[in-house]
């Protein structure tokens, strides 16, 4: 992760933290600088399909989707390196993972994609076409596929719920493409208590790992975002789709849009594919970075993950917009007293904006280092501070760090940085300059003072 945070910001340069007289708060040298270089953080951006990287964008996210059929090819044997091929390190890379599994994956006719064990259990499959493509679907409401699709779910929850490696997760299984949608397909649809028992499924085998559903089903979608999930869009890029999208929100409720993404996860791709995408941000950027504002996305792809400029006026339009999906963090003034002596609090206050559309959805710590002037981290803090909440707009936090009473008397530059639990390193960017080589920021000094006679 570190070399890749490297790559991206080329121009990193530290700040200067002049000593304060006693009489003076401490405080961050100024407004700390910002930057508008394009930042690669976790769970935002473009993401490709696994395995993938865009030659233009390093990403942090990638993407697969697999058919059931793939991955379970005998009752509870689980192909899990099938499900992996492609990843990579992702600890290494940082690029996590998002993935949807399906039932009915429109190709061949006459293909299915159910384990064939399943299917010679006597599930009837029913033949469909769409696109001009086809295959045999199962009958969703059959007892026998939906207890050998709760035991398939769970086994994928007990392995990848509490995997670092995966960023989301994608509700499939039924539609097509796990898109949870018959399109021109009417006399296949299940009934509502067979959508009930899939999604149920998923919440029980992922209790805490991001989820997304596609918005085509009223009754799927208001049943993922009243539990906590979010929404993927499979078809963004012009007027038509977009309006789509907001109507189909607004008539599940009404203030679905304006609150969803507050608390859940947002993205999708653009209709078309590549050249979809590639049209929709040349042709239609405005329209569509403000579609992207309005509703919150924090990704795109992998229709769209493999994006790259055409021109000057089509890179620098790409650049804003993989700055604002997501989140992008700015710190902006740290405030504390400049002095303390060991054994006491040391109250800090930061001023910090989002200038992303959505906010990060995971507990990752906000970390504070002091830092000796021999470059030792003397004293390492974990602030009580949930950056879940610093929705886009400006971001004001108080903390307070208990300094250790054996700490040496000295100067100490303060640093901070948001460690991901994986390597337990600094994991995202601020959009600041003054990084320094562990992937820390500098908000100003602090002098240690020896204690005072009355408290030796």
């Amino acid at each position: 992760m570190q070399k890749q945070l490297l790559f991206v910001l080329i121009s990193i340069v530290f700040i200067s933290c002049p000593k304060k007289s006693p009489t003076q708060r401490g405080s961050s040298p100024g407004p700390l600088e910002e930057t508008d270089d394009v930042l690669i953080n976790p769970f935002r951006g473009l993401a490709c399909w696994v395995g993938e990287q865009n030659p233009a964008f390093p990403t942090s996210l990638q993407y697969v989707n697999l058919t059931w059929r793939e991955l379970e090819s005998a009752r509870g044997v689980i192909d899990f390196a099938r499900m992996e091929r492609g990843w990579g390190n992702v600890a290494a890379t940082g690029r996590r993972v998002g993935f949807r599994v399906c039932a009915a994956l429109p190709g061949d006719p006459g293909h299915i994609d159910i384990p064939q064990w399943l299917a010679d259990e006597g599930i009837r499959m029913r033949a469909y076409e769409i696109d001009g493509a086809g295959g045999l679907a199962p009958d969703w409401d059959d007892p026998k596929f939906l207890a050998a699709h709760h035991d398939f779910i769970e086994t994928l929850g007990a392995r990848y719920d509490s995997d670092p490696r995966v960023a989301w997760i994608d509700i499939g299984s039924y539609g097509f493409w796990g898109e949870w949608h018959v399109w021109m397909n009417d006399s296949l649809a299940a009934k509502q208590s067979t959508k009930q028992s899939i999604l149920e499924d998923y919440f029980g085998a992922f209790p805490t790992k991001m989820k997304v559903i596609a918005f085509d089903d009223p009754f799927a979608t208001r049943f993922v975002t009243d539990r906590g999930g979010g929404i993927r869009n499979d078809c963004l890029g012009t007027s038509e789709s977009n309006d789509w999208y907001l109507e189909s929100l607004g008539r599940i409720d009404p203030g679905l849009n304006g609150r969803i993404w507050k608390t859940a996860m947002i993205g999708g791709e653009f209709c078309g594919g590549g050249s979809g995408a590639m049209e929709g941000t040349a042709a239609r950027f405005d329209l569509n970075f403000n579609f992207i504002l309005e509703t919150h996305w924090s990704f795109i792809g992998p229709a769209g993950g493999m994006l790259t400029p055409q021109d000057e006026t089509h890179r620098k339009n790409l650049n804003r917009l993989v700055n604002a999906l997501g989140y992008r963090f700015a710190l902006q003034k740290a405030d504390f007293n400049p002095s303390v002596e060991p054994g006491q609090d040391l109250a800090l206050s930061i001023q910090a904006a989002n200038r992303g559309a959505a906010p990060f959805y995971y507990p990752w710590p906000l970390i504070l280092d002091a830092v000796d002037q021999s470059g030792r981290t003397a004293l390492r803090a974990r602030l009580d501070v949930d950056i879940r909440k610093w929705l886009p707009g400006a971001v004001s936090e108080s903390a307070t760090v208990h300094i250790p009473g054996d700490l040496i008397p000295g100067t100490y530059d303060l640093r901070l940085a948001i460690c991901d639990p994986m390597t337990g390193k600094p994991g995202v960017f601020f959009a600041n300059r003054g990084m320094d080589d562990e992937g820390r920021y500098g908000i100003g000094r602090l002098e240690v003072t020896r204690r005072s006679p009355s408290q030796e």
